[in-house]
């Protein structure tokens, strides 16, 4: 009986020491200034489209994705997307109704990008989109039918 005892307790020990290396070998990680996943440039959330376009030779695609793009939502709230473009990265503000987040992650390629803001009404927001002529077509995951956004001089 005593033998059972002393081998449960030897077990016992063996884990908790597993537990305690794990544990210091991450706090010496940590401490050591090792890279963690805290990056600006952090990539899009999985369910982001993957992109076939790139831009033409020459064109300046800040030009037509910079400002201030208006539209309404399906339920009649105003939609303001201020837009920003940093080489791929886009960065700005959503605004629905009185609530509004800034662009946590977003990117565009060609006439394409993908982004999600931070919580509007408690939920963060994913959405897609295109530049077609004058206009932004918006798709935001959950509602059903794209919103067409037109910029705002």
């Amino acid at each position: 009986m005593q033998d059972r005892v002393a081998r449960f307790l030897v077990r016992g020990e063996m884990s908790m020491m597993k537990t305690t290396w794990a544990i210091v070998t991450i706090a010496i990680s940590c401490a050591a200034g090792h890279p963690v996943a805290t990056s600006i440039d952090m990539p899009l959330p999985r369910h982001a489209p993957s992109f076939a376009r790139a831009p033409l030779a020459g064109q300046d695609t800040g030009i037509a994705w910079n400002g201030r793009w208006e539209g309404t939502t399906v339920s009649g709230h105003p939609l303001v997307l201020q837009l920003q473009l940093q080489g791929q990265r886009i960065t700005g503000r959503l605004t629905v109704g009185k609530q509004s987040a800034n662009i946590m992650y977003g990117k565009v390629v060609g006439e394409a990008f993908a982004l999600t803001t931070g919580p509007i009404d408690g939920h963060s927001v994913d959405a897609t989109g295109r530049h077609v002529g004058n206009t932004i077509e918006l798709t935001i995951e959950g509602v059903k039918q794209p919103l067409t956004l037109t910029r705002v001089p």
